[in-house]
């Protein structure tokens, strides 16, 4: 090639071949290698702008969203309220609205109440907080509830108070007091009253509180099924205590031949009575004449008499109320049916009382307890004195294989005497004043 035709190729933008370029070195022109291959990198100043775009963009969007959010109105608070009949109180309080800012509405508000009509409303601390307003029972009360703050309001409520429990008769009868109220009572489980009257509950309306060996004095409480409440205060009397007599009547020159029975017959106690014809009464427990039904219409059929020993003759001192009062009716009833007459009289197992067994007593139906003066050994009679038997002395004679020894020993000391043996009834008593403790008890 010509000088001049290279010089207008390198004026035309053809690169030069230098002979001495690097081995490897593509000899293809640039604009060549742009079509074949990668793309030339982004310029940097371009890329500093779309980022710095891309901020301004989300600014506004934030900006957008705050104005937004702050021309949203205030959630308004709600009212919750609620009546308890035991005190006649309503309780009213503002609860938070929905969102965030539903707490902080509640803290700036102030909440007042009135009964509709009142010029003087009940008010809590001025950040929300709870009212409690006492309304009248048996009656409908309009209250007026006024929210001031950020979300001010009012509102009107209609509360319904049930009526006023009371007690509409108060009775005693035979086993303590029976008090009926003005409608239907919770049957809550509750001690018994002064530590022993018990508490029941014979109808929806009525509580019954049995009486007790001591008087009573106290206040029952009661609550209705529709949630109103009562105090009532009570004295409740000491139930009767069957008098206990150690000694009867001493008229005609009497005394009282007396024996605790056994479980097992004593022939030679029925050949006696039968031979002499001398009265005895024997003080049974149910059990023992359950065993020996026979035997024992023998003994009445003898003239002897039954007296109460009790279903078991346990020591009645160590039961309940209820327990011992059990312990002696239902004996008092099962010797009713088996020899004809329930027995008016009755003797404590082994001489054991106290006021509970002679108030149980009362309560299983008897009359009489009958304790002892003398009791009589095989060959000895031991008098309450030391001085010998005495018209009206009520004689134990104890149940052994020697009874029938005892016996003799006794019906020879009574002739020497000139007494006179006679049954034991509630009228052998009359005059006689009674005693506290048997014998055996001191």
């Amino acid at each position: 090639m010509a000088w001049g035709s290279w010089e207008r190729a390198t004026e035309a933008g053809f690169p030069m071949i230098n002979d001495a370029q690097a081995p490897g070195t593509s000899l293809v022109p640039r604009p060549v290698v742009a079509r074949l291959g990668r793309r030339p990198p982004l310029d940097r100043r371009l890329l500093l702008m779309l980022m710095a775009g891309a901020l301004v963009v989300v600014g506004l969007v934030v900006a957008w969203l705050g104005q937004r959010a702050t021309a949203l109105p205030l959630p308004r608070p709600g009212i919750e309220w609620s009546l308890s009949p035991a005190s006649n109180t309503v309780t009213i309080r503002l609860v938070p609205g929905a969102g965030r800012s539903g707490r902080q509405v509640v803290a700036e508000s102030r909440l007042a109440v009135s009964e509709e009509g009142s010029r003087h409303p009940r008010r809590t601390s001025p950040h929300g907080g709870t009212v409690r307003i006492p309304v009248p029972p048996g009656t409908r009360t309009r209250l007026v509830v006024s929210v001031k703050g950020p979300r001010p309001f009012r509102r009107a409520l209609t509360v319904t108070v049930p009526p006023r429990l009371r007690v509409v008769v108060s009775r005693p009868d035979s086993g303590g007091l029976r008090i009926r109220a003005s409608s239907a009572l919770r049957h809550r489980p509750s001690g018994p009253l002064c530590g022993t009257n018990a508490i029941s509950f014979p109808t929806a309306a009525e509580v019954a509180v049995a009486r007790s060996p001591v008087r009573c004095r106290a206040r029952l409480r009661l609550t209705a099924r529709n949630g109103e409440r009562a105090v009532v205060p009570l004295t409740i009397p000491a139930l009767p205590e069957v008098p206990l007599y150690n000694t009867a009547s001493p008229a005609g020159q009497a005394i009282y031949i007396t024996v605790e029975a056994g479980s097992t017959p004593s022939p030679q106690l029925l050949n006696i009575m039968r031979r002499t014809h001398v009265p005895v009464t024997a003080f049974l427990s149910q059990q023992a004449a359950q065993r020996n039904l026979l035997y024992w219409r023998a003994f009445t059929g003898a003239g002897g008499t039954i007296g109460d020993y009790a279903v078991s003759a346990p020591d009645l001192t160590r039961l309940t109320l209820s327990q011992a009062a059990t312990q002696w009716g239902q004996a008092r009833r099962a010797l009713g049916r088996w020899f004809g007459q329930a027995p008016p009289i009755g003797r404590p197992p082994s001489g054991a009382i106290n006021r509970t067994v002679r108030a149980a007593a009362y309560q299983g139906g008897l009359k009489t307890l009958v304790g002892w003066s003398d009791v009589v050994t095989r060959n000895r009679i031991h008098t309450w004195n030391s001085k010998g038997l005495k018209p009206g002395e009520i004689v134990l004679l104890h149940w052994a294989r020697d009874l029938g020894h005892q016996l003799n020993t006794l019906l020879a000391a009574i002739k020497a005497r000139h007494l006179h043996p006679k049954p034991l009834t509630p009228a052998s008593f009359a005059g006689v004043t009674p005693q506290m403790h048997s014998p055996a008890s001191g």
